[in-house]
């Protein structure tokens, strides 16, 4: 399958691929700070010169239809499953249901 084509961080990364190293996720992530999709906040800031808040992501792109939409658990418009958990604070997608974001302290576990 070939590389979608996009000026972006995830230019290489291949149309339905899942996730990266970090992370086992449907989408990217849009960086509201370059308007960069990567598919997690240490990829991007592994390739960028500043850092990307995860706490200000508000789009995310489908692997599979591509469709970018607001940050959500599943697409709306091909019923991708994004992750299995998924924390709407710090926009967290991963294959661990065992997380959970702490509203005492901020942190997810």
């Amino acid at each position: 399958m070939a590389a979608t084509a996009r000026e972006d961080g995830a230019s290489g990364q291949e149309r339905g691929q899942r996730g990266c190293e970090h992370y086992d996720r449907g989408c990217l992530l849009k960086a509201p700070c370059c308007d960069k999709l990567y598919t997690c906040r240490l990829c991007h800031d592994n390739n960028e010169d500043h850092q990307l808040d995860r706490f200000k992501v508000k789009e995310v792109q489908c692997i599979n239809c591509e469709k970018i939409q607001h940050a959500q658990q599943t697409c709306e418009e091909c019923s991708t499953l994004f992750g299995e958990y998924y924390c709407d604070i710090c926009h967290l997608f991963d294959k661990d249901k065992k997380q959970y974001h702490c509203e005492n302290c901020g942190i997810l576990y």
